[in-house]
């Protein structure tokens, strides 16, 4: 945690202004829902060393600016564990925890003179089966006997991987590598090109999808779905692809299923966009954002499974082999301090739902002797952004998780449309030779490339 000066002059950036404008009506909180076994910690001992840690995180001593000023203030105070860390306890109830959990994503954050970050434990939760059912991991970390640490920080302040790493900072036993850093390199023409397409792109609204252009209730709601890590990597060696790729074709499945459990008939594909972090190293816990985005059209209209593999593929090639993080990456850098604004703007027209991806950590973690078992990165949603999908590799898992606003009718089903595109085994647990015999059966995997799958 030595990376950065933590009471230094950190400068506000053009996304991090965009989120400080949006927060004049929505406040725009992301972090982590982060589900743990075994009994909850001790309250103290987890205030401890979470306020000590948090004291050398250059993210977590900002005070949101005054005004247009173009740098953050940093705290004066000490940081206060009754603003910083909050427990909430009594859940035994069915649902209770999932109710407990959906609150937070609009609770306020600490504000005046205190960093606006906090970390809650919820705990005493017992929560039945069915209801584990119903809310999907929302309702599940009881069920485990288990308990749930939940992350919040304005998104001016830090984006989802920088909130990761401070999250792994803040919590772990051991140290964790965490979401990984991706060094500068020289952008390539072709980035430059798909950038500026996309931008185009964006000038138009969405075609096809009149259930995304609901008038916003501003109620919100998360609801997540587990497969495991092993289900995903037999089919990315199916599909000789990515796990991030099946996880994208998984979430254009999903899209079908919605789509047609509302409106039956012919389903459009879905433009999202989708995130991509420039941190680099030195930059682990750097303040603000340090994210870019390209717009991935959903192959929600591909009839076969290995048919929508294979065209997410084909534009995530393209992603890495023009360069576009790094065209991007300089185009942020070089952009005026409104730009952020101005894109945000656009964007929600173009790409109604947004999408990300992050790795907490391939490796086990602990907390205070308690072992980490899923995770789910989360951002609340806004008018102009009503629904937001990510997936979170942890504790073995794949955690999809939606947030979505209650204007979308049955959204809360796209998360279990997922598992069940990817892993239509309900335990999903058991994959061996067998589970693998049938991806490559899926896949429909031809000599030179990815052919046709299953039939929808």
């Amino acid at each position: 945690m030595s990376e950065m000066n933590v009471n230094g002059g950190h400068a506000i950036g053009p996304i991090d202004r965009a989120f400080l404008a949006l927060a004049r009506q929505h406040q725009p909180t992301t972090g982590f829902f982060l589900d743990f076994a075994g009994p909850a910690p001790d309250p103290g001992a987890l205030a401890e060393r979470v306020l000590g840690r948090a004291a050398g995180l250059p993210a977590l001593n900002l005070l949101r600016p005054d005004g247009r000023a173009r740098r953050w203030r940093p705290r004066t105070a000490d940081l206060d564990p009754g603003t910083h860390v909050r427990r909430r306890t009594g859940l035994a109830e069915p649902g209770a925890l999932a109710d407990a959990t959906n609150a937070l994503l609009s609770h306020p954050l600490p504000g005046a003179e205190h960093p606006p970050w906090d970390l809650w434990l919820l705990d005493g939760a017992a929560e039945r089966d069915g209801a584990a059912e119903r809310d999907g991991a929302a309702g599940r970390a009881g069920a485990r006997g288990g308990f749930r640490l939940v992350l919040r920080v304005h998104h001016a302040v830090q984006d989802g991987v920088g909130a990761a790493h401070s999250a792994l900072a803040l919590l772990g036993d051991a140290a964790t590598a965490g979401p990984p850093l991706y060094p500068a390199r020289l952008p390539r023409p072709a980035g430059a090109l798909l950038a500026a397409s996309d931008a185009v792109r964006q000038l138009g609204h969405v075609r096809g999808w009149p259930a995304l252009r609901a008038h916003p209730a501003r109620r919100t709601a998360w609801t997540s779905q587990d497969v495991p890590l092993a289900r995903l990597r037999q089919l990315a060696d199916a599909w000789r692809t990515s796990v991030n790729d099946v996880c994208l074709t998984g979430l254009a499945r999903a899209v079908r299923a919605w789509r047609r459990d509302g409106a039956p008939g012919a389903c459009p594909d879905l433009p999202v966009l989708v995130a991509m972090s420039t941190r680099g190293p030195g930059q682990r816990y750097a303040p603000g954002n340090h994210v870019v985005g390209y717009r991935l059209v959903l192959p929600s209209a591909a009839p076969r499974l290995g048919d929508a593999a294979a065209r997410v593929r084909r534009q995530t090639d393209a992603v890495r082999r023009t360069g576009t993080r790094d065209a991007r990456r300089l185009a942020v850098r070089a952009a005026p301090h409104r730009a952020g604004e101005w894109a945000m703007g656009y964007v929600k027209n173009a790409v109604p739902i947004g999408v990300s991806s992050v790795t907490v950590a391939d490796e086990e973690l602990t907390c205070l002797g308690a072992r980490l078992t899923g995770a789910s990165m989360f951002y609340d949603v806004h008018d102009g952004l009503l629904g937001y999908v990510s997936f979170t590799r942890a504790g073995g898992v794949v955690r999809c998780g939606v947030v979505y606003d209650a204007a979308l009718p049955r959204a809360a089903d796209l998360a279990r449309h997922w598992r069940q595109a990817l892993c239509p085994d309900p335990a999903g647990a058991e994959v061996g030779t067998a589970g693998h015999a049938e991806a490559v059966e899926e896949a429909g995997e031809e000599a030179g490339g990815v052919g046709p799958g299953a039939p929808a």
